[in-house]
């Protein structure tokens, strides 16, 4: 489900600056040298990534196989708070985790700043959430240089560098974004896609302010007043570059195919592998609803198709592999309860026998294939993302390169899994955190963080409320798994529009989750853990929804942290733009002009502010606080414990290291004061709490004339 707050994501900023990157590569030993203590924010910030921070399955990888198959290629990244600096980096390592030439297990062969945004398309416009696009690089067919999309002169191009270490550059020049890119089988040539189209848009859009911007469904006012570019305007176009010359060309159709590959047809979904005699492994839904579970098919010689009847070919298929024979097909399957587990499994199309090779908890995430092996990012609730072989026949793993093994030094308190039902019979599940030497005796306050507790348990959703530093502190924290959305189980629902109208009608969604959100709290109660009555929550987008629908219908919080806000008739009918709130009409919304406060009552903080008493930390992107200011100023106008800070340049998800540090590092202090009575020390911090004594007098005033 997106909330209305997911739908409306930033866009466009300003690229940062390149970090020193001396540690972009962990040390040899560094682990092994030091003492272990507990976590801090700052650690966490500074934390190596490999891909998506934020566990993503599906068919795209961070990995590419050298063409002799003894390397893989992928990049790193590193966030430097003390500066607000990103590293990149393009490494190289062996798949038998040997050291290569005598250089090492791991080498760089090239360093860069951050990485470019990913970008959506929502409602025919581009936007930006902030999050670093996917980098998988890709081998030159010799096998002796690697391109991958890189950052220059502030214009993404395809940069090609040589594996044996002595160096490389761009090998286009384009004027706008490379978006993909792949190599000519011979190796002389590189097609890439971009859109030539930004520039003329971007010239015509300035030269339309000299008379005034027309204000209409091109306009995202909470980012900015300047109209954005219909996607289908500017169209996505091919071009190849001679690599020897430079010199670039509009690319044949045969050259763009390689690759964008052509979409299929008919109700079958291409898992994208095929087998040396061209058999196709495919998905297909079960039913119409478009969050159906599927069933794997097969399409073998003839177009003659298959379908795989095991029960465990149903469900969430995520990748799928022939064998070198193209006999049998290797598939990752996500099942168990509320899909928490990971799965690899092995079916034979022609006996139609089939075979579990390896079931887990963790993570796995990004895999490709070489031979009877695997290579994926592996991660669980207490280990970040590791770059593993999973052997095929015994389900064996062996890890082939730790970006973080510094990480070993950290205490971290035990993990518990809790699993419940919510008041629809849906299952949900979360991740309690119990602070390092916890002896169980005394009841600890709870933070909540949403809405996905999968993989490493970094900070919720979005990344904005650091799990293992507020155990560290002291905390329980509940790290909550939302269930299955109440369309994908309601019968009739054939797109996403219509699961939408589901989701918004009466407010279903918003109460099947608070459903599971307030019986996964009574779950951590019963464990004998936790203070009833000291319960912080925080969320982002579809999170942050939940919190505004919790502190509306529940007086059980204590304390809550939002990083957006909120779901409100003016914030989700106009100051989104006449595209999202047209969308949200179309979905079943009533417009703005209706003023239909009853509508709104179950979730509005606008409409029902006097009766907010729960102290309320905002920490929003720049580009989103205008969709805060009905509720804010509305709780502020009711003399509510509200406070917000704006951090500039900033997207849905937060992109600057010194900006996460920053909420980190408040959220955990917001919570100290309100569920445990202390304050940090810090002369610099001391103005802050003056407010909150000021916002605690607010509070205790507003509880005194709600007593009965």
């Amino acid at each position: 489900m997106v909330s209305l707050l997911a739908i409306a994501v930033a866009c466009m900023g300003a690229q940062p600056a390149i970090a020193a990157c001396d540690n972009v590569l962990p040390e040899q030993g560094m682990a092994a040298a030091q003492e272990r203590r507990d976590i801090t924010p700052a650690d966490l910030v500074r934390l190596r990534d490999i891909g998506f921070p934020d566990v993503v399955s599906g068919k795209v990888s961070p990995f590419a196989f050298s063409p002799d198959g003894r390397l893989i290629a992928f990049v790193v990244t590193r966030a430097e708070p003390t500066d607000n600096t990103i590293c990149s980096a393009l490494v190289v390592a062996p798949l038998d985790g040997k050291s290569v030439e005598g250089k090492g297990r791991a080498r760089v062969l090239d360093i860069g700043g951050a990485l470019p945004f990913s970008r959506g398309v929502y409602r025919g416009l581009f936007i930006k959430s902030g999050i670093s696009a996917l980098i998988t690089p890709a081998w030159s067919p010799d096998g002796k240089s690697i391109a991958y999309r890189k950052n220059v002169g502030g214009v993404v191009q395809v940069y090609r560098v040589n594996v044996d270490g002595s160096g490389g550059g761009a090998a286009t020049r384009s004027e706008t974004e490379i978006e993909d890119f792949s190599w000519s089988p011979d190796g002389s040539q590189v097609t890439y896609l971009a859109r030539p189209g930004e520039l003329e848009s971007r010239r015509r859009t300035e030269e339309a302010g000299r008379s005034g911007w027309l204000y209409d469904s091109s306009v995202l006012p909470n980012e900015s007043l300047d109209p954005r570019a219909w996607v289908e305007d500017i169209p996505l176009k091919a071009f190849t570059v001679d690599l020897a010359t430079g010199a670039a060309r509009a690319a044949t159709e045969d050259e763009r195919l390689r690759v964008v590959p052509a979409p299929p047809t008919g109700t079958f979904y291409e898992l994208g592998t095929r087998s040396s005699d061209g058999a196709e492994a495919l998905t297909k839904r079960l039913n119409v609803n478009p969050d159906a579970d599927q069933r794997l098919w097969v399409r073998l010689a003839g177009n003659r198709e298959k379908a795989c009847t095991h029960a465990e070919c149903t469900g969430r298929i995520v990748q799928a592999w022939w064998d070198a024979a193209g006999n049998s097909l290797v598939f990752l399957r996500r099942q168990g309860w509320n899909r928490e587990e990971w799965a690899l499994y092995r079916w034979a199309p022609g006996s139609d026998k089939l075979s579990l090779i390896v079931r887990t908890f963790d993570a796995l995430t990004g895999c490709i294939r070489a031979g009877e092996q695997l290579v994926c990012g592996r991660e669980n609730s207490i280990t970040p993302r590791r770059v593993v072989v999973i052997d095929l026949v015994s389900g064996r793993s062996r890890t082939i390169f730790d970006p973080n093994p510094e990480f070993n030094q950290f205490r971290l308190g035990k993990v518990r899994r809790l699993r419940w039902t919510n008041d629809r019979g849906l299952g949900a599940w979360g991740d309690l955190v119990l602070p390092p030497g916890y002896d169980g005796k005394s009841r600890l306050p709870l933070v909540i963080t949403q809405y996905h507790s999968q993989g490493f348990l970094r900070g919720g959703t979005g990344d904005d409320y650091p799990v293992f530093p507020l155990a560290a502190k002291g905390f329980a924290v509940l790290s909550f798994e939302r269930p299955p959305t109440v369309s994908s189980i309601t019968p009739g629902v054939a797109d996403w529009d219509e699961a939408l109208a589901v989701q918004f009608k009466d407010w279903a969604e918003r109460r099947s989750l608070f459903s599971s959100l307030d019986r996964g709290i009574d779950t951590a109660i019963a464990t004998g853990f936790v203070d009833p009555g000291r319960i912080g929550i925080t969320g982002l987008s579809d999170g942050a929804s939940t919190v505004e629908f919790a502190l509306v219908n529940s007086r059980r919080f204590a304390a809550a942290a939002m990083s957006t806000c909120c779901d409100d008739m003016l914030s989700s009918m106009v100051l989104g733009g006449f595209a999202w709130g047209e969308h949200n009409i179309k979905i079943g919304l009533p417009p703005s002009v209706d003023n239909d406060r009853d509508y709104w009552r179950p979730v509005s903080f606008s409409v029902n502010a006097r009766k907010i008493d729960t102290p309320i930390l905002m920490q929003l992107a720049d580009r989103e606080t205008l969709l805060a200011l009905p509720a804010f100023g509305a709780l502020r106008e009711a003399g509510k414990p509200t406070e917000m800070f704006v951090y500039p340049d900033e997207y849905h998800d937060k992109w600057q290291p010194a900006h996460r540090l920053a909420v980190y590092q408040r959220g955990i202090d917001w919570f100290s004061y309100w569920l445990q009575g202390t304050r940090d020390p810090d002369p610099a911090k001391q103005d802050q709490y003056a407010r909150w004594d000021g916002l605690r007098a607010l509070r205790d005033k507003a509880l005194a004339v709600n007593l009965p």
